[in-house]
C-alpha cells in the first residue's frame, strides 16, 4: 500500500513513518539501504516502503550481491534513484522465459517475464546489471520500461531474447555508457530510447534492435556515439542493426562504430511482410569495419550531416536531466 503524505496531517505522517499499520514508509528525501547489513535485505522491500508520488528524490542505495528476485517500481512512484557501487557487482537477477506456465497453466507470454519492469516516472538506476538469466529459446526480458522518464547511467543488461523492452510510446528513455547484451531483437519497443556512448554486444547472430515506432513519433531507438561489438564466437557478417517489429519501426545509428559482426546488407526486414517499405532504418558515419554502407539494403536511409543534427539527446527526449550527465 501506497501513502501521498502531502494529503496527511503531520502528526500521521510521522505514525506512518514509524511503522503504524504494519509497514515502514519513509519521508520523501531519505536514503534507504538494501544489502546484507542494510536497512532492508530485497530491493523490493526498499521500493515498497517509498511514499507514492515522492516530488523529493529518495535513494536506494544498493550493496554489492546478487539479488535473484522480480522487481517492480510501480506506476504511482516517482524520483526514485536505484544506486549501486560497481555494476559488475551488484547484480539482479531473476529467470522468467515467455514459454514458462503460469497459475493458470498457459504460458506467461513475453510481457510477464521482466527481471525489474519500472512504471514509476523520473525514476534513475545507476551501476546496477540487470539479468534474465533464461537463456536460449524463448524470449526473456532482463528489463521493461513503462511511463518515464527513466534514466540509466552505466547499467548492463543481459539475456539472449528481448534483453530491453522499451515499452509505452509516450516514454523518454535515456541510456548513459550502459551495456546491452543479447541475441535476438535485444532491444525493442516503441518508445522514444536515446543510447548515449554505449556497448551494444552481441551473443548470436540475429538482430540488434526490433522497433514498434507509431508512425507519427519521429523518433525511435536512436544510437549516439555506441560502440557495436560481439562476442568472439559470432561468426562476421551475421549480426543486423534491426528489423521492424511492426510498419514504422525507427532505429538511427549516429557516429557509431561497427564490429565485423554486423552483416554488410545492415537491415532486415520482419518475415512475411511488407513493413520494409514504410521502416524507418538509418544511419551516419558509421564506422568500423562493420560500416560497409555502400552495400546497405535499398531501403535503409544514409542521412546528411545536416539531417544528422538533429538527432541530439535534446531534439529526441526534450529538456531533462539527461542534459547533464
Amino acid at each position: 500500500m501506497k501513502f501521498l503524505n502531502a494529503t496527511l496531517p503531520a502528526f500521521a505522517t510521522l505514525l506512518i513513518a514509524l511503522g503504524c499499520c504494519g509497514q515502514t514508509v519513509v519521508a520523501a528525501g531519505k536514503v534507504l539501504t538494501v544489502g546484507p547489513k542494510g536497512q532492508y535485505k530485497t530491493i523490493q522491500a526498499a521500493i515498497d516502503a517509498v511514499p507514492a508520488h515522492s516530488r523529493k528524490p529518495i535513494i536506494i542505495k544498493i550493496a554489492p550481491g546478487t539479488y535473484k528476485e522480480l522487481v517492480t517500481v510501480p506506476s504511482d512512484d516517482s524520483n526514485i534513484i536505484l544506486r549501486g557501487r560497481n555494476a559488475k557487482k551488484t547484480i539482479i537477477t531473476y529467470n522468467l522465459g515467455a514459454r514458462d506456465k503460469g497459475a493458470n497453466g498457459k504460458e506467461i507470454g513475453t510481457f510477464h517475464t521482466p527481471t525489474v519492469t519500472i512504471l514509476g516516472r523520473d525514476i534513475t538506476a545507476e551501476h546496477l546489471t540487470f539479468v534474465n538469466s533464461y537463456g536460449k529459446g524463448s524470449q526473456a526480458v532482463a528489463v521493461r520500461t513503462g511511463d518515464g522518464p527513466v534514466i540509466f547511467r552505466h547499467c548492463r543488461f543481459l539475456a539472449w531474447q528481448d534483453t530491453l523492452y522499451v515499452h509505452n510510446p509516450h516514454a523518454k528513455i535515456y541510456f548513459r555508457k550502459c551495456l546491452i547484451q543479447g541475441a535476438v531483437d535485444f532491444i525493442f519497443g516503441e518508445a522514444r530510447a536515446v543510447f548515449d556512448h554505449c556497448v551494444i554486444r552481441s551473443v548470436g547472430s540475429a538482430c540488434i534492435t526490433a522497433p514498434n515506432t507509431p508512425k507519427h513519433q519521429p523518433y525511435g531507438l536512436v544510437f549516439l556515439h555506441c560502440s557495436l561489438t560481439a562476442s568472439k564466437h559470432v561468426p562476421a557478417g551475421s549480426v543486423y542493426l534491426g528489423r521492424p517489429w511492426r510498419a514504422y519501426g525507427s532505429t538511427t545509428y549516429i557516429d557509431c562504430h561497427m564490429g565485423s559482426d554486423i552483416a554488410p546488407a545492415g537491415w532486415l526486414n520482419w518475415q512475411g511482410t511488407s513493413y520494409y517499405k514504410t521502416a524507418r532504418f538509418a544511419e551516419y558515419h558509421s564506422t568500423g569495419p562493420g560500416a560497409n554502407v555502400k552495400l546497405r539494403v535499398k531501403w535503409s536511409h544514409q542521412l546528411t550531416k545536416a539531417q544528422a543534427a538533429r538527432y541530439s539527446v535534446k531534439a529526441i527526449l526534450g529538456s531533462g536531466p539527461w542534459n547533464s550527465h
